[in-house]
């Protein structure tokens, strides 16, 4: 059952599905929480692996409130509704995984909150998330940017109306869409991620062209992942059982590391004076 809370006044809508550690759900631009994690499979997969799944509509999307004002997508909004979740839960701390739009905010939140999260999967953004950011690199990619949000036909080029033409008929709006690109896309440098101590990992699929390679965003993340998803493009990617598998199989790990690194045994090394990976985790 479809749940909201109000984050800095804009309505959020989230799913809280399963029990067991939580992680959080990040989808990407044009889709919403079931269109990238509810019908794929992955509120089911995780569930069985024993994690509790919470999944939101950013704003601009799905059954989220719709402004249309550039600012409201900035990262500390749009990302950072992920923490106003986290809060409205009561989660001090939550694993998260992300996809495209989802996968550079999880970067985001990786570089600037670090502390809130277990472990950090950044999907379908990887070295093109740290090339530079202006609106003449989106519009080589199809999208005519301007702040005129009201002319809808200042959105996108011909090639990419089909995909705007689906999300409105699911219930999106163009305006929306616009601001979000202006104010949700921003560059990143390596230097964000140098004091990162999450475990995290970078995947993207081998004919992403939008994403780019996730080995060097990877290499920008101390001790960090990559992983190439084989013959995915960026759309295909998400449904791929190998990246279901990957997300899984580095959260088990990541959890395992966890567990031994508070064993009595480390705790005792602390006591002692020792530094153990847990404790400089944060």
């Amino acid at each position: 059952m479809t749940r909201f809370f109000k984050a800095d006044g804009v309505r959020i809508a989230y799913d809280d599905v399963g029990e067991g550690p939580p992680i959080v759900l990040l989808h990407g631009f044009s889709a919403s929480r079931r269109l990238n994690w509810q019908l794929p499979g992955w509120y089911d997969a995780l569930s069985a692996a024993g994690y509790r799944v919470i999944a939101f509509d950013a704003r601009g999307h799905g059954q989220s409130d719709k402004p249309a004002d550039v600012e409201s997508y900035r990262p500390e909004g749009i990302a950072g509704d992920a923490l106003r979740l986290m809060d409205h839960l009561g989660l001090r701390k939550a694993s998260l995984l992300g996809y495209s739009m989802g996968g550079r905010n999880a970067a985001w939140l990786l570089a600037k909150h670090p502390s809130r999260f277990d472990a950090v999967i950044i999907g379908g953004a990887g070295l093109n998330l740290l090339a530079p950011g202006d609106a003449r690199r989106w519009a080589a990619r199809g999208y005519a940017l301007t702040a005129d949000n009201e002319k809808t036909e200042s959105l996108a080029i011909p090639a990419l109306v089909p995909l705007y033409r689906r999300a409105t008929r699911r219930g999106g709006r163009l305006g929306a869409f616009a601001a979000c690109l202006l104010g949700a896309f921003p560059s990143m440098s390596a230097r964000e991620f140098a004091k990162v101590r999450v475990p995290a990992l970078v995947a993207c699929g081998a004919r992403d062209t939008l994403a780019g390679s996730p080995v060097p965003l990877a290499a920008s993340i101390p001790g960090a992942k990559a992983v190439v998803i084989p013959g995915r493009t960026h759309v295909g990617a998400i449904t791929d059982p190998f990246f279901k598998g990957a997300v899984i199989g580095f959260l088990g790990h990541a959890m395992a590391t966890d567990l031994r690194a508070a064993s009595p045994r480390a705790a005792g090394r602390r006591g002692r004076g020792g530094r153990t990976r847990a404790s400089t985790r944060e």
